[in-house]
């Protein structure tokens, strides 16, 4: 596989139009200012996609999206939704009309063999995003049938993928491994491009995941652990979880380990809903 950025930087110069699908749950998280930053570089028009929409509450959504729509085009979608689907063939004619076809440089004989097979179509869209975000989901809505493996395990993808999603949009699907520095753990759990069992520190994500349902939805969260959370730290929290759940190691401690990734177990896949 090609050095990600490489093959990054060379889907954006491919694309007409670039698609940055984000999760809506988490949408300043799962923006990366790089990819955004190459996309400007290039000159091409860039669409963020809001997907898993229908995961989330409207207000939760409105609350994120303010600074996001001064950035650019935004489209919400739900793959499990054929019409979000319209809207975003919409959208993508729409923009391209107004931008046009990337310059295309002809090739001549004798000219240098190229290194790899270039996307041809009279609209290609390249698909951008970390892995989990819903990318290989979204792109078999829009092709409307199974073309690329899906997964909840993140990072499923492999290489690249031309999809054929109309006879006149091809897609350009990326491998999903946007890198993230080192550091950013809690961002790979809370976005799901690491699963719960691959994380080193699973605790430092459960918590930050009870914080945000402290502050935007508790009432869903203890719905789901049926447990009362008030007046009880993040700590208290995850004991309770785990006494409910029967997740107890010896000497009548609480298993904290097991208990935190099946929080963050629920949150990838979509059980535990904000």
């Amino acid at each position: 596989m090609e050095p990600y950025w490489e093959l990054i930087e060379r889907i954006i110069k491919e694309s007409d139009i670039v698609l940055e699908i984000l999760d809506a749950r988490l949408i300043d998280l799962s923006r990366n200012e790089k990819v955004e930053e190459l996309v400007k570089e290039s000159g091409r028009p860039l669409i963020f996609v809001i997907n898993k929409s229908d995961l989330i509450s409207k207000e939760f959504l409105k609350s994120q999206i303010q600074k996001l729509e001064e950035s650019g085009e935004v489209i919400y979608v739900s793959a499990k939704k054929a019409k979000s689907m319209r809207i975003l063939f919409t959208a993508i004619k729409k923009i391209f009309k107004k931008h046009g076809k990337r310059e295309v440089i002809e090739r001549k004989i004798g000219d240098p063999k190229l290194k790899y097979r270039e996307a041809k179509g009279e609209i290609v869209v390249g698909v951008l995003g970390y892995p989990n975000v819903g990318k290989s989901s979204l792109i078999n809505a829009l092709a409307h049938k199974k073309k690329v493996k899906v997964s909840k395990k993140a990072g499923t993808t492999h290489g690249i993928h031309w999809v054929k999603a109309t006879d006149d949009i091809k897609l350009i699907d990326s491998p999903g491994v946007i890198p993230l520095t080192k550091d950013d753990e809690t961002r790979y759990g809370l976005i799901g491009a690491r699963d719960s069992e691959r994380l080193k520190n699973p605790e430092v994500v459960a918590i930050a995941l009870i914080k945000l349902f402290q502050k935007n939805n508790i009432k869903a969260f203890e719905d789901l652990y049926k447990i009362e959370t008030k007046d009880k730290n993040t700590e208290e929290i995850i004991e309770e979880i785990a006494k409910k759940k029967n997740y107890m190691l010896k000497g009548e401690r609480f298993d904290e380990h097991k208990t935190c990734s099946l929080i963050i177990r629920d949150w990838q896949h979509g059980k535990l809903k904000i």
